[in-house]
């Protein structure tokens, strides 16, 4: 008080030392307030400039602004056009009807690249405005993981820039970050970028596209057993094999099998009844499926069957047939299930004479079948599948979602897996 006092003295106020000890203090103040904005200020040039029907956006990305900012953009739109331009730290800008253009002009990939980035970010922040700032940086690390997947696939497709600027396809990025967020799970990074390539290469089949866009929003949510029993029961009831020797299809379909068992297959109700509540299937209590034995022979027809005695009268006129109709007589080969029977190799309705000349006795029909299942169940993996489909308690129907997930599920597994939805 006797300093403020002294100060403030109005005989002694004027002192050269406490002029200058104001001074410092006024220029201290000042200096800081121009250090105060030289660092919180930031000068962002932006202009923007339309024509006819022109359609423009403008962004200066939040982590360029400061506590001060002068922003000034420049953009100009022809007619009919549609820009976008965002600043962002450190960032060349592009007009993307330009680069469009260029990427259709040219094919230079790493503007494909640029595209599919900048696609990515927009649609990362959308996914991470859903998520609480505690989760964040977990969420935004698993859709980075994501992103390291999906663009190189993307990018070297044929449709992909027709796709990377079609707003279904960035609503689907969008749902697919969502799930990889939400995913702890390696695996399911490969399956949604898989069911992003299947949206690209069925994008005209509207169910398929549908169901894929269905499938993408449920992938963190399904159960690993059950989508391993999912993906094996659509092979087992859909991807019979086209084959001419039944030892060459069975062991094609174990090596199948072996890779598609990455886990226990699941057991009980509770899979199909959790598959049913995500839409992957529908649960038809109380029926049972198909027995296996009908299940088989409905699409291994052809090769399971009785076929031709040899030197027999069906045999002669069986020969007949293919020698008036200029076939070789070749099409007729030992049944590697029914011994002193012949069967053909080959099954087309121009044959259907030769066919209908095979045995039908029921003895026999179960002794083929029984000598199949011999050869079914010397594969480990097929027996192991026979066993379990044996047990499932009850019938349900496989939706086309369901079919997405266990196909991208298996070309995940099996890059040449075929296509069965």
């Amino acid at each position: 008080m006797e300093l403020l006092s002294y100060i403030f003295n109005s005989e002694i106020a004027f002192d050269g030392w406490v002029v200058a000890l104001i001074s410092a203090i006024v220029s201290l103040v000042l200096g800081g307030a121009w250090t105060y904005k030289r660092f919180t200020s930031s000068n962002i040039a932006q202009k923007q400039k339309a024509k006819k029907k022109a359609s423009q956006r403008q962004k200066a990305r939040s982590s360029s602004n400061k506590d001060f900012n002068n922003i000034n953009q420049e953009q100009e739109a022809g007619d009919n056009s549609n820009q976008i331009q965002q600043i962002g730290d450190n960032s060349t800008q592009m007009n993307i009807d330009k680069l469009i253009l260029n990427i259709k002009n040219n094919h230079q990939s790493k503007d494909i690249l640029y595209l599919a980035e900048t696609v990515s970010t927009q649609a990362t922040k959308q996914a991470l405005a859903l998520c609480t700032q505690v989760s964040e940086d977990i969420c935004r690390n698993r859709i980075a993981s994501f992103e390291k997947q999906w663009i190189p696939a993307i990018i070297k497709m044929e449709n992909a820039v027709d796709n990377l600027i079609d707003p279904k396809f960035q609503f689907m990025i969008r749902d697919a970050n969502i799930s990889a967020a939400k995913s702890s799970r390696e695996e399911d990074l490969d399956i949604l970028t898989r069911m992003l390539i299947c949206h690209i290469e069925n994008e005209s089949n509207m169910i398929i596209d549908t169901a894929v866009n269905k499938a993408i929003q449920i992938v963190s949510e399904v159960d690993y057993e059950s989508l391993c029993g999912l993906t094996c029961l659509e092979l087992l009831m859909f991807g019979a094999p086209a084959i001419e020797k039944i030892d060459e299809g069975l062991q094609h379909w174990d090596y199948l099998f072996s890779k598609l068992l990455y886990t226990n297959l699941p057991c009980g109700d509770d899979w199909y009844n959790h598959l049913h509540i995500l839409g992957a299937v529908i649960a038809q209590y109380p029926s049972h499926f198909t027995p296996f034995k009908n299940l088989i022979t409905k699409y291994w027809d052809g090769n399971i069957c009785v076929g031709i005695k040899k030197e027999s009268e069906e045999y002669q006129t069986a020969i007949d047939f293919l020698t008036s109709a200029s076939l070789s007589t070749d099409l007729l080969v030992e049944n590697e299930l029914m011994p002193g029977y012949l069967r053909l190799t080959i099954l087309q309705k121009n044959y259907r004479p030769i066919l209908n000349l095979y045995s039908k006795d029921d003895y026999l029909l179960d002794q083929v079948y029984s000598n199949f299942l011999d050869k079914w169940d010397s594969f480990e993996n097929l027996k192991i599948i026979r066993e379990w489909y044996e047990k499932i308690p009850s019938a349900f129907i496989i939706t086309k979602i369901g079919s997405a997930l266990a196909q991208t599920n298996a070309k995940r597994l099996i890059p040449d897996f075929p296509d069965l939805i």
